[in-house]
């Protein structure tokens, strides 16, 4: 009884193995059926494609090196403008420089 339970073991083994060798790399498939002939195949790795830019947001950044017991740099959300131009900020001494990302 051991030895056929240690035979069916091992065959249950090969064959997971060379199923295991059939999968797609980086990621399982899905498969949906709306009619006994219609069959659509998804994979869940393919990158979505966006269809619209990302917006350009703005940033003012004011450098606090020359202040006494301030240093490193305060931004803040600004208004789109010239990148590169002058900026404010509120409650914040000084000016700084507009930037994206």
């Amino acid at each position: 009884m051991l030895r056929l339970f240690c035979v069916a073991l091992s065959l249950f083994l090969s064959i997971s193995v060379s199923a295991a060798d059939t999968m797609p790399i980086g990621g399982t498939s899905d498969v949906q059926i709306n009619e006994p002939n219609d069959v659509i195949s998804e994979t869940q790795n393919t990158p979505k494609q966006s269809t619209r830019p990302r917006p350009q947001r703005y940033v003012c950044v004011v450098d606090q090196s020359g202040n006494v017991g301030g240093g490193g740099q305060v931004s803040c959300p600004a208004k789109a403008g010239r990148v590169g131009g002058r900026c404010r900020c509120a409650n914040v001494t000084g000016s700084g420089t507009l930037l994206t990302y």
